[in-house]
């Protein structure tokens, strides 16, 4: 597939709507437990894709889909929690970089599970993005050390969390096309979201924390942008699947990501902005584009 003008746009549509989504996600997470603003985000968003895939006819699955797709959504539980927890408690330009580890454990993950061997272009990539991963957190004004990129990592805890979601992410990838093609897109999505929601629920219940789920006015017109950010994220990204190949949405939706990270950070957090962090963006972004190219 060639790269159009169009499929420019619609990638770059898809990087903003989530980067926006990332930002009011923070924004409910200082006013939400990570918990129940999983559950209302997954409910808010299952009668879209309901509705969807009920207009589709996509209702079409077999037996090999359960294994694939209960996993995924055991390990989207996982992730959505420990992503809404980084941004709760660290800053945004300091944790959503991080997201461009997913391609790299994705990666070496095929290795032993798949036999996939990356080629030397990959692993130039991987050390890419771990040299920014590393650049990160390398402190300002201090001597650069893996025991001082250890220390200050160790200190950020949305930052390890965060890596802990791109590796959940980058484990859920493979099951969702497992579960892809024992089904349809939209079943699946109607699966995901519906099982975060209705597990979240369970757990809210056996912990008896059920009252949690009331949020206060101001937060319901950030709940119901999050919820249409999604729509729009995911629709535009379906659509950019079909005209373009996987890669390039990949990295120019995970460069643009990192980048406006930044600059939200900066403009709507106060967030510093170092030249450690451009520089390590900058590694990570390339790195995802020699991973995916």
């Amino acid at each position: 597939m060639n790269v159009t003008i169009m499929a420019v746009v619609l990638v770059t549509g898809v990087a903003l709507a989530f980067s926006g989504l990332d930002v009011t996600r923070k924004l409910l997470a200082e006013r939400v437990s990570p918990l129940p603003l999983m559950v209302l985000l997954s409910l808010g968003s299952l009668p879209i894709f309901l509705i969807w895939a009920a207009r589709e006819g996509d209702w079409s699955a077999s037996g090999a889909y359960v294994l694939p797709g209960v996993a995924s959504v055991l390990l989207n539980i996982g992730a959505n929690l420990a992503f809404l927890q980084a941004v709760r408690v660290s800053p945004l330009s300091l944790t959503i970089p991080y997201l461009s580890l997913t391609p790299v454990f994705a990666t070496l993950l095929s290795i032993p599970i798949l036999g996939e061997r990356p080629s030397w272009v990959q692993l130039a990539g991987i050390v890419l993005v771990v040299a920014g991963a590393f650049w990160l957190q390398a402190p300002s004004g201090e001597r650069t050390s893996l025991s001082s990129v250890w220390k200050a990592l160790s200190q950020e805890r949305g930052s390890l969390l965060m890596i802990l979601t791109a590796l959940f992410w980058s484990l859920a990838a493979p099951l969702d096309k497992l579960a892809i093609n024992a089904s349809s897109p939209l079943f699946h999505a109607v699966v995901l979201t519906g099982g975060l929601g209705v597990l979240g629920i369970a757990i809210m219940g056996i912990r008896s924390e059920l009252g949690e789920l009331r949020v206060e006015r101001p937060a319901y017109r950030l709940v119901a942008l999050s919820i249409v950010l999604t729509a729009v994220g995911l629709i535009l990204n379906l659509f950019a699947l079909q005209i373009v190949w996987v890669g390039f949405v990949e990295t120019l939706k995970r460069a643009l990501g990192a980048t406006l990270a930044l600059v939200w950070g900066r403009f709507l957090f106060s967030e510093s902005l170092t030249l450690n962090k451009i520089v390590a963006v900058t590694l990570m972004g390339a790195g995802v584009g020699l991973i995916l190219w």
